[in-house]
Formats: C-alpha cells, structure tokens, sequence
C-alpha cells in the first residue's frame, strides 16, 4: 500500500480547513432549519478529517514500529494507533452514509 507524503498530507488537511469554513455551522443547525445541503456539505467535511486523522494515526503507528526494538512500549502504542486508525477510519464511512442520506 503506498503511503502519502507528508506535504500532501498537509495540502490535504488545509483543504479541509478551507472547506470547514463553508460548513462550519452546527449538525444541528443545519436540521433546524432543513438545510440539507449544509449538512451533506458538513458531513462531507467531518469524513475527510476523520479520515485525515486515521493517516496521522497510521504514520503514528508506523514510527512506533519502527522504535518496536528499542522498548516494548513501542508495540502497545502503535496497536492503539491502529485501534483509532479503525475507530476513525469506521466514523469517517459512517459520516459519508450520512452525507449521502
């Protein structure tokens, strides 16, 4: 599987941030006024930095591997990077069902 390098990674996150703005409203709001425009547009938004997160857990994950020799710690924590590289990866494709609702 090929990884993203770090600069798409950052390119990728302030995409993110350029488009929360756009849907930066409250889920909430959004079913209160029946805008569900806004909330495609928001659950779209909250998929991609879950997703953006599960990376970082991911390349979290990796580096620790990497120290696997150097502590036993290092084995721990990089499976519960990959324990919150499912949870994200599970809340991102939930948010997309939403979006697509």
């Amino acid at each position: 599987m090929k990884r993203d390098s770090p600069w798409s990674v950052t390119v990728c996150f302030l995409a993110i941030s350029l488009l929360a703005g756009c849907a930066s409203s409250s889920p909430k709001n959004f079913v209160q006024n029946n805008d569900h425009a806004g909330l495609k547009a928001w659950y779209q938004v909250e998929a991609a930095t879950l997703r953006g997160k599960a990376e970082e857990m991911r390349q979290m994950a990796d580096e620790y591997r990497k120290q696997q020799t150097k502590s036993n710690s290092s084995s721990e924590l990089a499976q519960h990077c990959e324990n919150l590289v499912e949870r994200y990866t599970k809340a991102a494709e939930d948010a997309e069902v939403l979006a697509k609702v």
